[in-house]
């Protein structure tokens, strides 16, 4: 058996979690010095009101004691182990992970950086998944999961980039993005770190300029909001449906620990 071990920016629910078989171990987060675990996601209650209203919000990586923990569980079962984790330009969770496998030393065991998160982080998961139920061992999944990474994409928008500014994530283009009146950044994950793409006027604009970076021949898509669900969300989901009218589409909460470096308001759309 293949063991996979994700963390819970991918946002499964608990029942697609336990439907593909897949440790989702939690990240963390504070609000005022109070300790949270980022749950499946629909089990987070509600964290928009909770950050509205707190003084400090931090985020923390996975331990590597939880990874290791995991990790060794299913070895003790006789199964191998891959590891996928969000974007290691993002989090300090691949290293985490990275030094588990160090600590556990088996050569049943391998971590992946999967470059992306959230709808992105999924689709691979459920890539791995369905290429061990096929039965490709550990290392051709691997070597599968690698390749695919680089279309396996997502894009978002931010209301402000105050969030994103403070969380230090945006790299070289920290001083090239602004938020203007009205228009709202369009940017991407390219090899784990961010770039801008495009700028949209107004949600609708936003919206059409990222359903644009889709590939034509697209069938699966998730769009991913952080905070409430609201009108950015939808008009992303209106354009995604305008331009796939027969692709599968579905809308998911990108949960706290995201939301947190975003900002509530941002809006994410995944493929692979």
């Amino acid at each position: 058996m293949l063991a996979i071990v994700t963390d819970s920016t991918c946002g499964l629910t608990r029942v697609e979690a336990a439907e593909l078989g897949v440790d989702v171990i939690p990240m963390s987060y504070t609000v005022d010095a109070t300790w949270y675990e980022e749950g499946f996601v629909g089990e987070n209650g509600d964290y928009a009101e909770l950050f509205s209203a707190s003084r400090h919000v931090a985020t923390h990586a996975v331990r590597t004691a939880s990874f290791e923990k995991a990790i060794r569980a299913h070895l003790d079962k006789g199964d191998e182990v891959l590891c996928v984790t969000i974007s290691s330009r993002l989090s300090g969770a691949f290293r985490s992970a990275e030094d588990a496998a160090t600590h556990v030393s088996s050569g049943n065991v391998a971590v992946l950086d999967s470059w992306v998160t959230a709808g992105a982080l999924e689709f691979l998961v459920r890539r791995a998944r369905a290429l061990a139920n096929g039965g490709c061992p550990l290392d051709e999944v691997v070597e599968d999961l690698t390749k695919i990474r680089m279309d396996t994409r997502i894009v978002f928008s931010v209301p402000d980039m105050a969030a994103l500014s403070r969380s230090g994530r945006l790299g070289a283009i920290r001083r090239a993005v602004a938020t203007k009146l009205n228009r709202y950044p369009v940017m991407a994950l390219s090899e784990g770190g961010i770039v801008q793409l495009a700028d949209g006027r107004g949600a609708r604009g936003m919206a059409a300029a990222m359903a644009e970076q889709v590939p034509d021949d697209t069938t699966d898509l998730i769009v991913s909001h952080f905070g409430p669900r609201g009108p950015e969300a939808r008009e992303v989901f209106l354009a995604a449906r305008s331009r796939f009218p027969e692709a599968h589409i579905r809308v998911k909460d990108g949960g706290p620990v995201l939301a947190e470096h975003l900002g509530l308001g941002a809006v994410g759309l995944s493929w692979a």
